[in-house]
């Protein structure tokens, strides 16, 4: 399906919700998992001569992102027409895997829109071949004199723009390693298999994930 101007895309978020104590009856194979993010989910649209960077409820994001190189990784990534991922926004000052506060920055779960092709009925597993190829991932990251790497963001070369990895297995052991951090709520479990549909209306791919989110004073399972 070609998208050759503007339209909101929603982005494929979770309704569903599962207890960590669940986490292994969905360690069979047939699911990915990637940190769920204290942020805000948000869809970035990128084109030669636009950025456009949206909240999940078709708002506009008002948090500054000048830092952050969506058109340094645009130029890169060979598309002459619409690019459109799906990600979160750091934008709640929550403290990194370092105890330091991690803001400001984006961090690609999902790609929706490439070089013009709406990859609707894509499986995840190929949209993240896609975001793999088009956004190479580097191991570390320097700030001032230091090598700073990180266990559970993917870095990139571009500032500020960080890849959500993919785990297949151990989903209990990946909890239990990230939720004393502020920066993740927990996990969003993800069907390998699954294929993305229309994302004119909120819901439209909340089916095929499912979030396990660690309890806090404001939520509890």
């Amino acid at each position: 399906m070609k998208y050759e101007e503007y339209r909101y895309i929603y982005p494929p978020r979770p309704e569903r919700t599962t207890q960590n104590s669940e986490l292994e009856k969905y360690d069979n194979g047939t699911f990915i998992a990637q940190p769920k993010y204290n942020g805000t989910c948000c869809v970035v649209f990128m084109s030669a001569n636009t950025i456009r960077v949206m909240n999940r409820h078709n708002g506009v994001i008002t948090s500054d992102y000048n830092n952050i190189d969506f058109s340094g990784l645009y130029q890169d990534s060979g598309c002459k027409g619409w690019l459109v991922l799906a990600g979160e926004f750091l934008n709640k000052n929550k403290k990194g895997e370092d105890e330091t506060p991690f803001n400001l920055k984006f961090v690609i779960f999902d790609i929706l829109v490439h070089d013009n092709d709406y990859l609707i009925g894509t499986k995840l597993v190929d949209r993240l071949n896609i975001i793999n190829t088009i956004i190479p991932q580097t191991s570390s990251l320097v700030v001032g004199n230091k090598i700073v790497s990180f266990n559970h963001l993917n870095v990139t070369k571009y500032n500020n723009i960080f890849k959500a990895p993919s785990y297949s297995r151990n989903f209990s052991e990946l909890y239990k390693s990230i939720v004393d951090t502020d920066l993740y709520e927990g996990l969003v479990l993800k069907r390998k298999e699954s294929k993305l549909s229309l994302g004119f209306s909120e819901k439209n791919n909340s089916d095929w994930q499912i979030k396990c989110r660690k309890p806090t004073k404001n939520y509890d399972f």
